[in-house]
């Protein structure tokens, strides 16, 4: 059985909620991954300053229960890579 669930679409008058299938979501998002093959999507930064891995900070957020800005500056460096 699909589901669906609710998207907030923006309108002229502001916005309103619309139902989605999954069905859908999935082939709106292999749509626009399509147009990224490297799955790079930003632009090229300086090579000289470190990037942050965010999503590797994200799964330890969640695993020690704590908000990025809460990360002490020791718990911040593990996720700069140079």
């Amino acid at each position: 059985m699909a589901r669906s669930i609710d998207v907030i679409v923006s309108t002229p008058k502001g916005y309103t909620v619309k139902k989605v299938s999954d069905k859908m979501l999935r082939q709106d998002i292999e749509k626009f991954e399509e147009n990224f093959p490297d799955g790079v999507y930003t632009l090229p930064t300086d090579t000289e300053k470190p990037r942050l891995k965010v999503r590797a900070m994200a799964e330890y957020c969640m695993k020690h229960g704590k908000e990025p800005e809460e990360l002490s500056e020791e718990e911040k460096k593990q996720f700069y890579e140079h």
